[in-house]
């Protein structure tokens, strides 16, 4: 029994970490989701006020495609950034 109480006592701290990591994690995606939420329709706005041949133009030469590309690369590289200094903060990282 002595060695069991040991792990369960090794146990208890890296479950906490593992469980304060995922809620962090979880805080981080939830909010890059709502920033590129909000951010996502000011910019289609400001592409609005072109005339409607540009808007097809750029539709037809893959502008949305572009776009598409630079929010998900932007939200990557949010979530990375977010979740690399999460685990500074938890204390696994350097």
């Amino acid at each position: 029994m002595g060695w069991l109480g040991a792990l369960a006592t090794l146990a208890g701290p890296m479950v906490a970490r593992v469980l304060m990591a995922l809620g962090m994690s979880v805080v981080t995606i939830t909010g890059v989701d709502v920033a590129m939420g909000q951010v996502k329709p000011i910019i289609v706005a400001q592409f609005s006020q072109a005339p409607l041949a540009a808007i097809q133009l750029a539709g037809l030469s893959g502008c949305w495609l572009a776009l598409g590309m630079i929010f998900g690369a932007l939200t990557f590289a949010l979530s990375f950034w977010s979740l690399t200094q999460a685990t500074k903060i938890i204390g696994k990282g350097a």
